[in-house]
């Protein structure tokens, strides 16, 4: 071994070197001693921490999904192998935090997303009821200027330029557009002016007749009439 202080060949310094030099501890080995890793254990209890913030806002709530992962896997590798795997007890905290985060957020996350599914359809309902509105304006344009009603395919609206584009819904789906109506002119002897209408729109499920239709009658909104019950 050679001396720190003068370079000399000393192979024990624990007696002393020529220079005066003497050893106060055991020297150093190059062996290494690996301590157990709990990297994962902790990243698994910080991301259920984390998780819970999800109850504030839902886009941490991930984070409860990845602590819950993390810290089961580093339960199961400090079980198997304690010499190499460590932090046992902060992996039971991840799984004990996700354990009763996981749930609530789960019905808070349903709730949320049905809250905002009834908000997107009201939105849609709103946009619809607006495109019925305008279409009952071109058509009351239009019996304005030629005295009648037009055809129940609209080609006369689009003829004169008062609609254009596909006449639909906000969830696509075609207006239906009737006459409804007669009222005799004012001379008997005349033919008979159409001058009631409806407009109707088949609502979210698409079906006519249903019970969220959306019916615009002569430029009002009504309450859809039911459809009636089968007989057997």
């Amino acid at each position: 071994m050679l001396c720190p202080c003068c370079g000399r060949e000393n192979h024990d310094l624990r007696r002393g070197c020529l220079c005066g030099a003497r050893a106060i501890a055991a020297p150093q080995t190059d062996e290494i001693a690996e301590l157990p890793r709990i990297g994962r254990a902790l990243v698994g209890m910080a991301c259920a921490i984390i998780g819970w913030g999800g109850f504030v806002t839902l886009w941490l709530a991930p984070a409860a999904l990845v602590g819950a992962y993390a810290s089961w896997t580093a339960y199961r590798r400090a079980q198997r192998q304690p010499k190499r795997f460590g932090g046992l007890a902060y992996a039971r905290l991840g799984m004990l935090l996700t354990a009763l985060a996981l749930p609530g957020l789960v019905l808070l996350g349903g709730y949320r997303i049905h809250q905002w599914h009834i908000v997107q359809q009201e939105s849609a309902r709103a946009a619809s009821r607006a495109r019925m509105l305008e279409l009952s304006l071109a058509i009351q344009a239009y019996q304005k200027q030629h005295r009648m009603l037009p055809s129940p395919q609209l080609t006369e609206l689009r003829a004169a330029g008062l609609v254009s584009g596909p006449i639909t819904d906000e969830w696509g789906k075609g207006l239906r557009y009737r006459p409804t109506g007669e009222l005799a002119a004012a001379n008997p002897a005349a033919t008979p002016l159409i001058t009631q209408y409806s407009i109707v729109s088949a609502g979210e499920d698409g079906v006519f007749g249903t019970a969220d239709d959306l019916v615009l009658q002569d430029g009002v909104f009504i309450t859809p009439p039911q459809a009636p019950l089968n007989s057997r």
